[in-house]
């Protein structure tokens, strides 16, 4: 979920009412997804399936607006 679109959502795994907050990462960290976690000295935008979630913030924490249901530990988020 945007960081300004957040709203209230049931799981879509067990129904019950998601908590909104925020997923996100150590400090000069970045979100990322791909196939499969590429090694620590490979460029993990040649990572076959890479997409970028959000940008690198150096000295700041990355944040993504997200919703969870901890009864079924299920994280939905939009970037």
């Amino acid at each position: 979920m945007h960081e300004k679109e957040v709203r209230l959502m049931k799981c879509p795994e067990c129904g019950k009412e998601m908590r909104n907050g925020y997923l996100f990462c150590s400090k000069d960290g970045a979100f990322s997804f791909a196939n499969e976690v590429p090694g620590i000295f490979e460029n993990a935008r040649n990572a076959e399936g890479f997409v970028k979630i959000t940008e690198l913030k150096p000295s700041h924490r990355t944040r993504v607006a997200a919703s969870i249901c901890e009864a079924c530990k299920t994280v939905i988020f939009k970037y």
